[in-house]
């Protein structure tokens, strides 16, 4: 028996047989094995039919940033801890805007000014009643009157100036207490310190003021890479369920934001899903599932990160 009787008999040779030279035409039922392993594999990497695979995440990071430059003095909390809004959570050195502020608290508690102004009008007002009586009984000149009378509104504008330098004093003081106060890195939301960047000891430079990095846990947020045929569907607000890995039970999960765009190169829309986390049970960067009732297994999205490509068609072989 010779090599082309022997066929496909010897699978070890089965694939030198299959280059473009050979003339003579494969069995069928190696393609069919091919094409099956094929489509188990394809199967394998989708094996999650009617569900759409995420991660949960914080619903908001922020970075805490200082609003001047300065170097901390004192950092009042830890990665891990848990802050509420308004909460202090590092100081800048503050000395010498603590003396400007005592220098601007006694500037505008003082009132020799004003109490002076105002003893001065007491004066130029009783010599003008005087002054009045005189003329009623023509012991008095119309000009003394008048003289007195412009000294009178003077002493009031004495007055009134010295009452709008008091406020003005008493407004720089709320600047300083301000400026003070902004010296304390608060932080902006409920959550949990994630990374301090800035420790005792180091400089906050205005081109980088992040002291800290904040999250907000609950409620937790998910995105979904949705097919466009089940997403056209959803709206704002919408309930759906959700599976978190390792949970019993569906998560209450409603729709927050769903994008008006569609990712032309998998045809899926970015819908943004909220899970409220009273507690904390859940934790960040879970695995979660997306449930979609009557979605069919092939318009099931695969994972992303996989790109799936055609498989090219079977050259011919020449005769």
């Amino acid at each position: 028996m010779n090599q082309y009787e022997r066929g496909f008999d010897q699978p070890e040779r089965a694939s030198v047989r299959f280059g473009h030279n050979d003339k003579r035409k494969p069995d069928a039922s190696a393609f069919r094995l091919i094409i099956a392993a094929m489509c188990l594999a394809f199967l394998a990497a989708n094996a999650s039919a009617g569900e759409i695979e995420g991660f949960t995440e914080p619903h908001r990071t922020i970075d805490i940033a200082a609003v001047d430059s300065g170097i901390i003095i004192d950092v009042h909390v830890k990665e891990g801890d848990k802050v509420s809004k308004d909460q202090p959570l590092a100081e800048l050195n503050q000395d010498v805007l603590k003396a400007t502020l005592e220098i601007a608290r006694a500037q505008r508690d003082a009132t020799s000014a004003l109490k002076s102004a105002e003893s001065e009008l007491k004066l130029r007002a009783d010599r003008l009643a005087k002054l009045k009586i005189l003329r009623d009984r023509g012991n008095a000149s119309e000009e003394e009157v008048f003289r007195a009378e412009l000294e009178q509104e003077i002493a009031e504008a004495h007055v009134l100036a010295a009452k709008e330098n008091q406020e003005i004093k008493s407004l720089d003081h709320e600047r300083i207490r301000l400026q003070l106060a902004q010296r304390t890195v608060r932080s902006t939301i409920d959550g949990f310190v994630t990374h301090i960047h800035r420790d005792t000891g180091e400089f906050v430079a205005p081109t980088d003021p992040v002291v800290m990095t904040v999250v907000q846990l609950d409620p937790l947020a998910i995105v979904f890479s949705v097919p466009a045929s089940a997403a056209a569907s959803f709206q704002p607000n919408q309930s759906l369920p959700v599976r978190i890995d390792g949970e019993k039970k569906l998560a209450d999960s409603k729709i927050d934001s769903i994008s008006p765009v569609i990712n032309a190169e998998s045809q899926t829309v970015r819908v943004r899903v909220l899970i409220p986390n009273a507690g904390y049970k859940l934790r960040s960067g879970a695995k979660s599932f997306l449930e979609i009732p009557g979605l069919p297994e092939k318009a099931t999205t695969p994972n992303p990160r996989i790109t799936t490509k055609p498989v090219p068609p079977a050259k011919p072989i020449k005769q």
